[in-house]
């Protein structure tokens, strides 16, 4: 943040931020030259194959009886 200030750096693209989501309050919100995405920038053609892999791990340990990988906190906003 500080280089942003500055003008150290001309600007940044974030698609992962810590921490995440970023709270609605935080200071990089304000920064004109920071551009924050949620956390959606993975290109498509690795999306797809990277989810239904996800998939297949998660119905194997669900027929297991283990818990699943990134299993969504909706308190938290994710």
């Amino acid at each position: 943040m500080v280089a942003l200030r500055a003008g150290t750096i001309g600007g940044a693209a974030l698609d992962v931020t810590d921490p995440e989501p970023l709270p609605a309050d935080h200071p990089l919100w304000s920064i004109p030259n920071a551009i924050i995405t949620p956390h959606v920038a993975n290109p498509p053609q690795h999306l797809r194959p990277a989810l239904l892999e996800r998939v297949e791990v998660n119905v194997r340990r669900f027929a297991n009886d283990m818990e699943p990988l990134a299993v969504i906190d909706a308190a938290r906003g994710y």
